[in-house]
């Protein structure tokens, strides 16, 4: 027992001491494209002895992203840390030439940093986005930028958009990433638009709105709120005044369903989505009768044919894009026996696919009426 004692003790004095002021903890970096070389930023949160806090960013420019790490240690008299590196943003430019796989794959070999990181695309580039001063009342802008995709997650305008994930879909053959899409306004960065990708590569991108719709086909939906517009006259029997073009109509409480079926692999790929929906009422804009369970029908199906519509014209883009967030590759690999289906196969065949569309809606509860 007294030799366990003394080995315990003998153990606990090789730890390290690590003093609070002298660390300097990343929380977020950047990565943009200067010619052949990286340049690259590092958000670096110091401790004062007062206690405070102080923020700042550190860049670099580097051939790669470990010589990166060794010109921000060369800045700085703090020993930077990353095991709480939250963000990391790749610049527009950088992802669309020479994509973001060697720089994620290097990210996931660092016994340092998480696999849950956040990724992000910074339009036009990503220094911007770290370098921006407007970030609430956050103690710095790492934080900021991951408390804003989180909750954007959470609601679920987004999708998955961990490093861990990103690789996943990488290297899965019929699945394209995504990613959020950091733009800036006023100085302060939001998220307006999601990045699409072919394998590693930026290809594009769709607005928020769009993406409730990847989401939705690429897994059940089971939260958030969706704004709807619909033509007048697909409602008429229910509105009061009968002036004007459109009517927005605002669900929330969205619950869906979706099966995806290959119905047929020749000449084409054709695959049938069917979605069924649950949802209540939360604002319309124009005044109606009272719905009752007899006319509620009318307003079910001018949600269910305008989404079926927004559906299609996604579907076009993504395809126009050569992009397969969805996974409509995995399912037609899934559907056929003894086939090796590969990127480059399935890219051909997706230019030819064909997709037919149901849309069920079921409107449980009507709300408020402006």
């Amino acid at each position: 027992m007294k030799w366990m004692i003394v080995c315990i003790l003998l153990l606990s004095g090789c730890v390290s001491p690590r003093v609070l002021e002298r660390q300097g903890i990343i929380t977020a970096a950047s990565f943009d494209k200067k010619g052949k070389l990286y340049e690259g930023g590092s958000v670096m949160l110091s401790f004062q002895t007062s206690g405070s806090s102080l923020s700042e960013v550190i860049e670099a420019t580097n051939k790669t992203s470990k010589g990166f790490r060794q010109d921000l240690e060369a800045q700085t008299s703090h020993d930077l840390g990353s095991g709480q590196i939250r963000v990391i943003v790749y610049g527009k430019e950088l992802a669309e030439k020479d994509g973001i796989f060697t720089l994620t794959d290097t990210l996931q070999r660092d016994a340092n940093i998480g696999s849950l990181v956040y990724l992000a695309i910074g339009e036009p580039n990503a220094k911007q986005m770290i370098k921006s001063t407007e970030h609430e009342d956050t103690p710095d802008i790492g934080t900021y930028l991951y408390r804003l995709i989180e909750k954007n997650l959470r609601s679920e305008s987004l999708l998955a958009a961990t490093l861990h994930e990103f690789i996943h879909s990488y290297y899965d053959v019929g699945k394209d990433p995504v990613l959020p899409c950091l733009s800036l306004r006023d100085d302060k960065p939001i998220i307006e638009k999601v990045a699409l990708f072919r394998g590693d590569k930026f290809v594009g991108t769709v607005r928020l709105d769009e993406s409730f719709y990847i989401k939705m086909l690429a897994s059940e939906y089971n939260t958030g709120l969706k704004n709807i517009t619909v033509p007048r006259e697909a409602v008429g029997p229910l509105l009061l005044n009968k002036k004007g073009k459109k009517v927005n109509i605002v669900i929330n409480e969205i619950r869906t369903k979706r099966k995806i079926k290959l119905i047929s692999q020749k000449p084409a790929p054709h695959f049938r989505i069917t979605v069924k929906m649950q949802a209540e009422i939360l604002e319309m804009s124009e005044k109606m009768k009272p719905i009752m369970q007899a006319n509620i029908h009318v307003l079910e199906r001018a949600i269910a044919k305008q989404m079926k519509k927004e559906i299609e014209q996604l579907l076009a883009k993504l395809k126009a894009y050569k992009t397969d967030p969805i996974g409509f590759g995995q399912i037609y690999d899934h559907s056929v026996r003894k086939l090796q289906l590969t990127d480059k196969k399935w890219l051909k065949l997706y230019q030819d696919a064909r997709f037919d569309v149901d849309v069920h809606v079921s409107i449980l509860r009507t709300g408020t009426i402006d």
